[in-house]
Formats: structure tokens, sequence, C-alpha cells
């Protein structure tokens, strides 16, 4: 190595030098050169101009952005060596001692000549006593180790600490221990081991109980079993773990292995045993029965800058919004709005969000990762907003909470296999691990559903809120669209110093994202792929020649089913938009089926069954609205019957009695008749019956008479 050579030579020459005589030696090895020294030399001027007092660590900071330090450092004293040499070194050699804290200045080369002091002419020989005071001469440093900050310490331990260091520097400084712990106000013994342990340790020795630590003498299985039995969630007390059987067991096994007795640890021992693992945190935790160790505090912004890539790291969570939609029809949908983000970590860029009516399930973050993962162009466009979303691509590690989430075999072999995404899960009870995320809910919260027409705060009604807004899930859909593209995205985060998308852009331009390069269609597999209920093992087939039923809808599309009649095939689905399915046959994309009942609109699946148990219960309205009119009906007819089979039967009888007629009446009689019906000019009607009142017809109450008494008169 022989840079590593010269650069040991050129500390050796230039930072123990202290007179023009070492200069002069050091002159010699000024001349030796090593890589980089002539591109060092060229910008040396540039960041240390001629005339400026300047320390050479300060100066060489400057250029350790550009080339190493090591060899900045070897430049800068060859450089000045080179100016000492030439007479334009702005220092008496002969009063300071070069080092990399004393400030120098170079003179430019046109500068008048700084001739030294004339060497003597002879040389005079080193007295003895200068000789024993250069060699017993004591460092500067006087006590080793590295420097400790009292800043952390409490008011008193911290001025213990000055005063012990004090005094242990004035004894190593030479003075007597007697005289130092008489002024310190120490005890002589306690200085004397405060001396030999900083000496041993260095300054932390002179922190109160910072390095003391006395030797216990429990023995280890005692000490194992107290830390078992004080961890048991029973949480015994110290007199219970001193006399618990387990102790006397362990007592009992030492004695038989060293062949002597072994006494029970004192209840002193135990007390101190149980006072230090009462300062392990885990131990604690799992003693008083918590859900999750508290994790330490970490500076968001030294993880977030360390992160050197967009979309390397994102984090994804589903929010409960108070929020209620409509149908299109009008009906309400009694369930509440649940959003789920995923979020670039190092640029708090949203990469994609979806909505969805009750709890999200695997398949909507599924479909979340498919809006992650494609322009946005489009969205941007239907729903309007006035800025572009310039956030997409693919991402590598999706940081998420939930254990449903992306465990199926199918989501494994999208995302893992196919897709190269690898998913981590937080750990549980430790919302602080997303916390990028989870700062996106608070301004969703403050600043987009509490200011919606449609929140249920204050009302605690869906019904009331659904219809006080009127929005339907694709009018809310478009205003969160806007609401993430036009404001979250446009301001400024204090965290990383910049607006968001702004930050998006420039990771972008310095390190690039991944995209990804397959075809389109591939995306369509993370979507929700349908299951025959009917044939749970069977794929789904064409019915009636041109059409396919899914969900009790009809879906055409007659030129590809009619190609697909008797064969089995795939389906999968949005379930932001049922009005579309996508068909594979043997894992092959081939089309689209449509729905002619959902034209005209996006439909999600809950909008679909809201619209269905809407349409269900209308239906039943009017079948028990028609029920009477059905039941008179009914009665009429069976009215309309009955006299109808009287009149068949009355005329069947005058017909009957006009064909016997002339077997009845001879024809005298019946010509004697017909005059007498003629002579009949006038009808005689009868009054009304009047009944005659109680007294003038009293009720004569006629005997019984029984059958039997008149049997036996007989």
């Amino acid at each position: 190595m022989p840079a590593t050579r010269d650069l040991l030579d050129w500390h050796r020459a230039y930072l123990d030098e202290t007179s023009p005589l070492q200069l002069g030696r050091a002159t010699h090895a000024r001349r030796k050169t090593f890589p980089a020294f002539s591109d060092i030399a060229a910008v040396l001027p540039e960041v240390w101009p001629w005339g400026e007092m300047a320390e050479v660590a300060e100066v060489a900071s400057r250029l350790s952005h550009q080339f190493p330090q090591e060899m900045v450092e070897a430049a800068i004293w060859k450089v000045v060596a080179d100016a000492a040499a030439q007479g334009h070194l702005l220092l008496d050699l002969e009063q300071y001692t070069l080092s990399r804290t004393l400030p120098l200045a170079l003179l430019p080369p046109d500068a008048p000549v700084l001739v030294p002091s004339p060497l003597p002419d002879t040389l005079l020989p080193e007295s003895e006593t200068t000789r024993v005071a250069a060699i017993e001469r004591q460092p500067s440093t006087l006590i080793p180790g590295p420097t400790f900050d009292a800043s952390t310490l409490p008011e008193p331990q911290r001025a213990q600490f000055h005063r012990n260091l004090r005094a242990v520097e004035q004894v190593l400084a030479g003075a007597t221990q007697s005289s130092v712990a008489e002024k310190e106000g120490i005890p002589r013994s306690t200085l004397s081991r405060l001396v030999s342990r900083t000496r041993e340790r260095g300054q932390i020795a002179c922190v109160p109980h910072g390095s003391y630590r006395r030797a216990t003498s429990l023995h280890p299985a005692f000490a194992e079993c107290i830390r078992r039995l004080f961890g048991l969630p029973t949480r015994l007390t110290m007199t219970a773990i001193r006399e618990h059987t387990e102790m006397q067991q362990v007592a009992a096994r030492l004695s038989k292995e060293t062949g002597t007795p072994v006494s029970l640890p004192s209840y002193k021992q135990v007390r101190t045993a149980v006072q230090h693992l009462k300062l392990d945190p885990d131990l604690m935790a799992m003693r008083e029965g918590a859900k999750s160790v508290a994790r330490p505090r970490e500076s968001a912004e030294s993880f977030v800058l360390s992160i050197p890539a967009p979309a390397l790291l994102t984090q994804v969570d589903e929010h409960t919004m108070d929020l209620y939609v409509v149908t299109p029809s009008g009906e309400t949908v009694a369930s509440r709005v649940h959003a789920a983000a995923l979020i670039c970590v190092k640029t708090g860029a949203i990469l994609g969000a979806v909505l969805a009516l009750g709890p999200l399930k695997e398949e909507d973050y599924m479909r979340l990762v498919k809006v992650c993962m494609e322009r946005k162009d489009h969205l941007v466009g239907i729903t309007g907003c006035e800025h572009s979303w310039p956030c997409f691509g693919k991402p590598a590690i999706i940081f998420h909470d939930r254990g449903k989430i992306f465990t199926s075999e199918r989501a494994r072999q999208v995302l893992v296999d196919r897709l190269g995404i690898i998913t981590e899960q937080a750990p549980p009870y430790a919302p602080s691990a997303k916390g990028t995320v989870e700062s996106l809910f608070r301004w969703m919260t403050e600043r987009f559903e509490k200011r919606l027409p449609n929140s249920s705060y204050g009302v605690h009604d869906a019904e009331t809120a659904a219809q006080a807004g009127g929005m339907t899930l694709e009018e809310l859909e478009r205003c969160f669209y806007r609401a993430i593209v036009d404001d979250y995205q446009r301001e400024f985060d204090t965290l990383r110093q910049q607006r968001r998308f702004i930050l998006w852009e420039q990771a972008v331009a310095a390190s690039g994202v991944p995209q990804y390069l397959g075809s389109p269609d591939d995306l369509k597999l993370l979507l929700m792929k349908a299951q025959n209920r009917k044939t749970p093992h069977h794929g789904y087939r064409v019915q009636n020649s041109n059409r396919l039923s899914f969900q009790g809808r009809w879906y055409v599309c007659p030129g590809l089913l009619s190609r697909l009649r008797g064969r089995e095939f795939d389906l999968y689905y949005d379930r932001r938009d049922v009005g579309v399915l996508y068909i594979f046959v043997e894992g092959e994309y081939v089309g689209e089926a449509y729905c002619p009942g959902l034209m005209g609109g996006r439909v999600s699946e809950w909008e679909a069954r809201a619209m269905r148990k809407h349409n269900e219960e209308q239906a039943r309205i009017a079948r028990e609205q028609g029920l009477p009119a059905r039941a008179r009906i009914q009665d009429e007819a069976r009215a309309a019957r009955r006299r109808r089979s009287t009149e068949i039967r009355a005329s069947e009888q005058a017909r009957q009695w006009d064909r016997q007629r002339g077997d009845i009446h001879p024809a005298l009689v019946s010509e004697r008749l017909a005059s007498v019906e003629a002579e009949i000019t006038q009808v005689v009607t009868l009054a009304d019956p009047v009944p005659d009142a109680e007294p003038d017809r009293p009720i004569r109450i006629l005997p019984v008479r029984y059958v039997q008494r008149e049997e036996e008169r007989s």
C-alpha cells in the first residue's frame, strides 16, 4: 500500500515538526507524490483563497465530498510544506506547533518571501535536563477513553460528576490526593478509587453509579428460577417467590450436584433480583399481560430520509368514514363507507385509493394494488380533477396490519409470484408502525368527511344522513379523488419540507420508480374471481344459447358467448362495477360480458344488492296491496257463477214446463186461462204486514205432551 505509507509519512512529517530544522527535514519528504494530488491541488485555491486564515481540518471538510478524507488532508499538508519552503506560509514555526486545529494562511505566489531566522553557525549539544524533560513530558490528554456528555444527567448527579472529574484531572496533572480531597470535599479513599477506575474505564467512572456493578452472590440457577416465577401471570409476591416449591427443588438439585448443602436465597437477595427484573420492559409487559411491548420512539424524519427510492416502501390501511350514500334510484344503502389508501412512505404521496360500502375484503386491497400500478389520466379526466395525478408504479414492499390481507393462495400467486411484490405485516396494536398512512386518515376525517352533507356526525341515523346528502357512491368517489389530487397532494408536508407531488416528481427524477411492464389485461387478475355456488367444482357456462346468468342478473355478449356455448370458463369482476364481467377461458382473457339492466353508469356490488332488496320490498308491498282486489275479483267470479247457474236452471225449468204445458192443460183449459189473464188489467198488491202489539195479542203457551206419556195412555 504505497499510498498509505505516503500518508503516514506526511502525517509524521508535518504534525510532529516543531522547529525549522524539522521543517527542513520534512522538506525532503514533501517531494514525494501520491495519486490525486494534482487534482486536489488544482481545486484547493477555490475553497481556500490566498490570505484566508483557516484550519486544516476545516479546509479538508470543504473537499470531503469530492475526494477521500485522507487524500485531501495529505494534499493540504503537502501544499503547506511547499508554501513554507517558498516563504509563503504566514506562521512563525518557532512559536507555534503545527496541528489540524491551528489557523494557517497561505500567501499568493507573487507575494514577498518571508525569510525565517538564520540558523546558528554551530550546533550546541542538548543539555541532559532538557532531554529528560522531553522524555518525561505528560501527554495532553490526561483521561483515556471517550468523552461523556453530562447534559443527560439530572442536576445533582451532573454537579457531582463535574466535581469528580475535576478532582481526578488535578490528581492526574500532578497534584497530591490529600490536597485535592481536602479542597473538593471528597474522602481520600474515595478519590483514590475514582482515580484508579478513571484510568481503567475513562470519564464514565466519574458518573455516580455509572460504571459500578456489585457482583451478586446469588447462584445463576436461583436467578433463573426467580425470573421464571416473576414472569408468571399470577403475579407472585416476593415472599411467595422465595418460598415457592421450585426454589426448594433448585436448592435440592444444587446440593446434590455440589455435595454441600445449599440454602435458599434470603429475602433481601430475592428482593434485589426482583427489583432488577422490574427494569426489563419486556418481562414487565409479559407479567402485566400487555398486548404488546411499547416500542421506543424513533425519528420519523431520519427513517423517511433513509429510504432510497419512491414506492420502495408503501403502507396500506383501512379507514371507516361516517358517510352514507344512496343508490342511483334513490334507495338508502345502510352501510358506512370504508376507504383504503396505499401511500408512499418516502414522499407521502398517495399511489391509489378505493372506496367500499362495508368492511374491505382481500379483493378490495387487490383492486387497490391495480389502481396503484395503472396510469391515472383516465381517472383524473372522468372525476374532473384540476391537476394531474402522476403517482403510479409497482411498489416493492407493502406494509399492512390486517391478518386477512394478501394471505390467500390466489393473492400470493398474483402479488408475490407474478408481480414480485413483497408483503409484510406490522406488529399488532402498534399504529405508530404505519404513521404515514395513519396521518392521512386524520386529514381524511377533518378535511373530507365532516364537510360533506351526507356525513352522520351529529345525526346518528343512516337514513337521515343518506337522504340529506343524496350522493351516490359514484358521486362520492368523484369528490374523494378530487380531494386527494387537488388538496392532499398539493399540501405542504412539514415533515418532508416540500409539497407531496413535488417530492414525488423529484424522487422519480433522481432514482426512478419501478413500472409494471406487462399486459394491462394481466392486472384484471387482481380483481375478484367469481365462484359458481351451484357447482363449486365447475366453472360457468352459457345459458339460453347467448346469455350468462350471474348473481341473479343476465349478461350478454352475442358474438363471444355464442362461441363459448358448451364450454366452461372463469369470471372476474370488479366489486365497484358489477355491470361488466371479464371472461377467462383456460386462464386466458378472451373478452367481456355486460348486464343490460345496469347499463348507463357504474353500479357497485353493494348498490346492486340494495337496489335488488328495494325492488323485492316494493314487489312485496304491491302484492299485499293487490291481495284485496284479487279476493274481491274471485268473490265476484264465484257470485257470477252461482247467478249464471241459477239462471240456467230457471231457463231450463221454464223450457221443460213449456214442453209439458200441452200435456198438463188441455186446449179448452188453456184457452180459458188465456182469457182470464187477459181480463186481469190491474194487479192487486197486498199491504205490508204489521205485527200486533204484545198486550193485544197475548202469547199462548201450548202444553208439551211427551211421547212416552202418550204411549202409556194408549
